[in-house]
Parts: C-alpha cells; sequence; structure tokens
C-alpha cells in the first residue's frame, strides 16, 4: 500500500499538464504563506515533494548565510526548536563540494559517480551513513536571479543514478514552486501595502487620541512597532540633547494582558548616548540591523545575564524630526526566528514618520503646558510677595548687632526667638564673618536679604524664623570646620541655607502631587525643592539683588549649583539613602572629603542637620518648635478632611496624643543618627549630637 500510494504520489509530478501542478502549487503556498510565516519551512516541504518525485533517498537543503558567505544546512526540527539559524557547513564560493560549486556558479549540476568525480574532494557537505552513488544538485533562485539557496539530493551506492529525466522534473518543479511563491509574494505585497495604509491611518488616529497623555502615546508606539516587524520585545527610548542622554521610564515585560502587551513603567532610566546601540543610532541617525547580537561588539551582554533574556537579533531605527533624532525604538527577536529583513526596515520608516509627528506634537502640547504652570505659579506668587522697600534694605544697611548677641551666636543652642528684629542683621553679621568683610557688596546683600524675607510666607513653621535658625547652624558649622570649605562654598552653603524654604506654602509634596498642583506638574521629584531653588534664582536676577555679580562665569555657574544641590538635599526623602552611603564610607574607612562625590554627600548631609536643628536646642525652644511644626501638619490635614480623605495620624489633629510616641520615632530613626553620622565625619560639630540626646 506504501508503495502504491508513493507512485501515485510521483505520477503526479510527472503530469504533463503542469498548468494544473503550477494551480496546485500556487493554492498550497497562498494558503501556507501566512504574514509572519517563514517561507524556508514551505521550501523545505516542497524539496521533500521533488525528493519523492525523483525517488532520491535523501536531501539536504542550504541557504545563503549572513552576507552571501556561507551555505547553512537548514532542518524543519531546528525551525520548531527556534535554533537560532540554520548551521552554517561551508563557505558559500569555494566549490570544493557539489553545492559550493552550484552556489558559486548557480547552475544545475548532475554527478552519476560521486565517487570517481575528482571536482569534488569533500563529496557532498553532510556525512551520510551510506556512500553515496549519485547526486543531483540544483540551485534556487529568486525572480531577480538572487541566489536564495541550494537543493542537493543524492541516491545511495548499489542504485541507478539520477537521469535527465529526473533532472527535467526536479528543475520544472523548482522552477515552478519558486515562480508560485514569487507570484503570491507579489499578492500579499500589495495586500501587505494596502494593510500598512490603514495601519498607518489607525496609528495617526490612535496617536492623536493619546496625545495628552505622553505614557500612553509611547505605549502604542512600542505596541504597533512590535506589530508591524512582528517583534518579540521592544524598547523605546527618547533623546535627552542637553545632556547627551537616552532615557525611558516604560519598559516592555514581555507578558500579555488581554491580547495586548504589558508595559511596566519604573523609575526613569537613563545613559549616556555614547554607549550602545540605541546609542549609536542615536547619534548617528542610521538604521541598525543586527542579525546576530552576540556577534556584534556593541551589544551588550551583561542586560541578558541579567533577565535571563536571549537576545538573537536587533532592529534599531531612529525616529527623527525636522531632522534632529527625538527618539531609538529597538525592537527585539522577531518572532518566526529570522532576523529582521529590509522589508521591516523600509515599512518602519513609514511609520517612524507618524511617530514622529505625534512626538513632535505631544511635546510642543507638554511644553505649552509646562509653560502654562510656570505662569500660573509665577502669578500666584507676584500676587502674594514683593521685593523689598527701600526704607526696608536701607534700615538694614544701618542695623548693628549687640555685641552680647555676637557672642552668643557662636553656640549651636543660641535661641533667636527674642530677636526677631536683628534677624536679617543676624545673617548679614555671619556671612561678613564667615566669608569675609569684603565678600559681599553690601547694599546688594541688604537687599537680597530683605527680599528673601519678603518671599517667606507667613506659615507657622517652614517660615523666615526656620530659614535664619538653619542658616546659623550651618554658620557655626563652618566656623568649627574652618578650613575644610573654600569660601566659595561658605557663600554658597549660607546663602542655600537663608532660602532652602522659600515660598514655603506649608503642604508637603505627597501632598501636591496627590492633588495636582501645578508644582508638582512642573516639578516631579523633590517638589518644594526645586520650588525654593528656583525662587532663589529669581531674586538672584532682579535688578540691584545679584549678590554675586562679581563672580567670573565660570565662579557663578559653580557656585549656583552648590546653592542647588544643597537646597535639593533638604528633602527628607534623599536624607536616609544619603546618610547610608556616608555611614558605609565610613565604615569601610573610605570617605574622602575632598572626592566630590563623597563632599557632596558631607553637604546634604549638613544640610539636613541644619534642618533640624531645633531639635539641638533648649528643650523651651524644641517644645515651641514642635508644637509649631505640628499646627502647620494640622492644617494640611484639615484641607484633606474638608475633600473627604482621612490623613495619617501625624497630620490629624484629633490624634495629639500620639505626638510623644511619634517624636521618639523620629528623634530615634532621623535625628540621632543624622548627628551621630556628622558627628563621625567632624568630631568638632559633636555638640548636635550631646544636644539631641
Amino acid at each position: 500500500m506504501k508503495d502504491k500510494a508513493n507512485f501515485q504520489n510521483i505520477n503526479r509530478y510527472l503530469d504533463s499538464n503542469m498548468q494544473a501542478v503550477v494551480y496546485e502549487l500556487n493554492s498550497s503556498v497562498e494558503q501556507r504563506l501566512d504574514r509572519g510565516s517563514d517561507n524556508r519551512l514551505l521550501i523545505f516541504e516542497l524539496c521533500n515533494i521533488i525528493k519523492t518525485a525523483t525517488m532520491a533517498d535523501g536531501f539536504s537543503l542550504y541557504f545563503v548565510g549572513e552576507c552571501n558567505s556561507s551555505l547553512c544546512l537548514f532542518t524543519s526540527a531546528g525551525l520548531k526548536d527556534q535554533q537560532k539559524k540554520p548551521i552554517a557547513v561551508e563557505p558559500a564560493g569555494f566549490g570544493i563540494t557539489v553545492a559550493s560549486y552550484v552556489a558559486k556558479f548557480r547552475k544545475t549540476l548532475l554527478v552519476q559517480d560521486l565517487a570517481e568525480d575528482s571536482r569534488f574532494p569533500k563529496g557532498i557537505s553532510m556525512d551520510s551513513t551510506s556512500p553515496i552513488q549519485s547526486v543531483l544538485c540544483l540551485p534556487i533562485v529568486t525572480a531577480s536571479n538572487d541566489l536564495l539557496g541550494v537543493l542537493e539530493l543524492y541516491r545511495q551506492r548499489g542504485r541507478n543514478p539520477f537521469d535527465s529525466d529526473q533532472q527535467q522534473i526536479a528543475t520544472a518543479n523548482l522552477a515552478w514552486a519558486s515562480v508560485a511563491i514569487h507570484q503570491v509574494e507579489i499578492s500579499k505585497g500589495l495586500a501587505k501595502q494596502s494593510e500598512m495604509n490603514d495601519f498607518l491611518l489607525d496609528v495617526s488616529k490612535t496617536y492623536f487620541d493619546n496625545i495628552l497623555a505622553i505614557d500612553s502615546l509611547l505605549e502604542h508606539i512600542m505596541i504597533n512597532a512590535k506589530n508591524l516587524v512582528n517583534a518579540d520585545r521592544c524598547a523605546f527610548f527618547q533623546v535627552d540633547h542637553s545632556n547627551q542622554e537616552l532615557y525611558s521610564d516604560l519598559f516592555d515585560v514581555g507578558e500579555e494582558k488581554e491580547g495586548r502587551p504589558v508595559f511596566k513603567k519604573t523609575k526613569e532610566i537613563r545613559f549616556s548616548i555614547e554607549k550602545g546601540i540605541a546609542g549609536q543610532v542615536a547619534r548617528t541617525g542610521e538604521v541598525l540591523n543586527i542579525p546576530d547580537a552576540y556577534a556584534d561588539p556593541r551589544f551588550n551582554r551583561e542586560v541578558d545575564l541579567y533577565t535571563g533574556y536571549t537576545t538573537r537579533n536587533i532592529l534599531c531605527m531612529p525616529i527623527v524630526s525636522r531632522g534632529v533624532v527625538i527618539g531609538v525604538v529597538q525592537m527585539v527577536n522577531k518572532m518566526n526566528g529570522n532576523a529582521f529583513t529590509e522589508a521591516d526596515e523600509n515599512n518602519f520608516k513609514m511609520f517612524a514618520v507618524f511617530c514622529a509627528l505625534a512626538l513632535h506634537c505631544a511635546n510642543m502640547y507638554h511644553r505649552i503646558q509646562q509653560s502654562e504652570c510656570i505662569y500660573r505659579v509665577t502669578m500666584e506668587k507676584l500676587a502674594y510677595h514683593s521685593i523689598c522697600t527701600t526704607e526696608e534694605w536701607q534700615g538694614l544697611m544701618k542695623s548693628v548687632l549687640p555685641k552680647s548677641i555676637s557672642r552668643e551666636i557662636e553656640q549651636f543652642r543660641f535661641d533667636i526667638t527674642p530677636y526677631e528684629d536683628l534677624w536679617p542683621t543676624i545673617f548679614v553679621y555671619m556671612i561678613y564673618s564667615s566669608c569675609g568683610k569684603n565678600s559681599f557688596d553690601m547694599e546688594k546683600l541688604c537687599r537680597f536679604t530683605m527680599s528673601v524675607k519678603k518671599n517667606y510666607r507667613r506659615v507657622p513653621y517652614h517660615n523666615w524664623k526656620h530659614a535664619i535658625n538653619v542658616a546659623h547652624c550651618m554658620y557655626n558649622i563652618l566656623q568649627k570646620v574652618h578650613g575644610t570649605f573654600s569660601q566659595l562654598e561658605r557663600k554658597g552653603l549660607l546663602v542655600a541655607c537663608l532660602c532652602h524654604d522659600l515660598d514655603h506654602r506649608g503642604y508637603t509634596n505627597s501632598y501636591l502631587h496627590k492633588f495636582d498642583h501645578p508644582l508638582a506638574a512642573l516639578y516631579s521629584t523633590s517638589t518644594m525643592e526645586q520650588h525654593h531653588f528656583s525662587q532663589t534664582v529669581a531674586i538672584l536676577q532682579l535688578e540691584g539683588h545679584n549678590i554675586f555679580s562679581s563672580l567670573n562665569a565660570d565662579d557663578y555657574e559653580q557656585l549656583l549649583e552648590i546653592i542647588r544641590k544643597a537646597i535639593i538635599a533638604t528633602d527628607l526623602a534623599l536624607y536616609f539613602g544619603n546618610r547610608k552611603q556616608i555611614s558605609d564610607l565610613l565604615q569601610a574607612g573610605a570617605l574622602d572629603i575632598n572626592n566630590q562625590t563623597h563632599r557632596d554627600r558631607v553637604i546634604g548631609l549638613m544640610m539636613t542637620a541644619c534642618d533640624l536643628c531645633s531639635v539641638t536646642k533648649l528643650w523651651p525652644v524644641c517644645r515651641a518648635t514642635t508644637d509649631d511644626i505640628y499646627a502647620e501638619f494640622w492644617g494640611e490635614g484639615d484641607d484633606m478632611k474638608r475633600m473627604g480623605i482621612q490623613p495619617i495620624p501625624m497630620m490629624d489633629r484629633e490624634k495629639n496624643d500620639e505626638i510623644p510616641s511619634g517624636q521618639v520615632v523620629f528623634f530615634n530613626g532621623v535625628a540621632v543618627p543624622c548627628y551621630r553620622t556628622l558627628a563621625e565625619v567632624f568630631p568638632s560639630t559633636s555638640q548636635l549630637l550631646i544636644s539631641c540626646r
């Protein structure tokens, strides 16, 4: 029965009515070549049919490898097992085997007795368990005469060799199969182009529907990019040209939910534009199609080692707007096991035009939105604040600090409360005492100081009094560690302390974010601290207020950066990680105050110590300050209650009985560790730790 079936199968492909054969092949090919399917598997099956029609004992199918440099053996099992690529068995152009000879000359070859043919010292490429008698080898070419692969049919010794009839059968069937595949590919190409047009129209609609939500827009770009080129994973990086960095906070986790890829929003990741494959595309604007990631030196294998994911191939494409690369899309691992094709590149280039337009419009919208936020905040500030009057700054210029107070100022526990009228005078005294009598223009310093005072709101705790207290603590630390910090640093730190809570509204960062305050839209992290620095710069830019105008450009830029870092460091959320880093360095004996990174961390710790300095004062002062802090907390809690939200116990005035236990936790978990670490860095500041305890 098996022989009869084979005979019928053979006769089917010996039929002189080749039109019927081609029609059948056409139908079969059309059904098989679904989008994303692999042509190689179909050709393998067609070759199996030719093997039957020619009564060969076996066959080998080779495809041209990367860069046309080698012949690679193809097996259907290898593809199903997700093998990275067919096995390269020999160079394509040397002609030392039958297959390589046919690949070189692109002509059908019939070898009746392989052992007797001196042209092929290595015979066929693959080892056979039995000696080979005869070989029929045919090139597989495309309609444009490009070599696609080689079919090698063979009969074992003891059987009759192939003859011209079998050669004709194999040639005809392979030729008609190639034509059928080509015809179907053209048809599918037209269908795909129509599909592409519909796809791009849908993309445009989706993008502009989501232009207000940048995360949703980026997610749609990645989903559509994956679908377009049939990729397993996709990443999108935006380009920050000012800092020469790529950044992203939305990543493909390789999972699906309700048939859609899942993208996880994480902490923003940034890396230099000089690094990696994505970096090169961002720099050059060129497409990178990498068929073998591990063979490319630019590929970072550490990512695969960390995630356990295996990267086989990569297609990295730029998103260009008005001649500038604004983003990079990186597709990883073609789903059918192949490398990404030139067709994938061309399709994506059309897609990229729509991406660029959508991203450009989204960025323009967000810039307008940011400008609106800045305008609203500025107008709100101007409605509340004003610049100091001439009488105010001239009065400060004439003010003299009593000697008795100047002696008390040198103590950490000095209480400024009874001397409210002299607070500006105390600051001016500390500035000149620490930085030198000629360090500032007196008129500008007085203008600046009195305008800073005007820009503090009358909130219970984060007010002008708190600013002077913090500056006083910093002054004493600088006096105790004399010679450690430069004059530029001393200027910056004292001014940073004075300005570190400018325009504070009496609300926490979390409150501003929870209720979508314009400041939260303007600054996503360390919201109030960034606003305080912005207000400091704004006052410096007022006429007659730039106390640093005598500095050269480099020193001015350096000093502003000192102030910025110091003010940002007062965000208590940053303190815990900073203190741990310093503790680890101390424990390892590796802290180096001359190392800029270590120095910045120590300055950050100093700012926290100064910001919390009320806990180092005498008990009556500490108790009064605690009352002010809770008054501010309760005000925020009352607002939340009016909105129907239950505040945390610390901000609920109805739970004031929990204040003592809360303060114990604060002292033990925040204040004492802060001053203990500072005392380890600077033993001369140990009085702060003693007073806190």
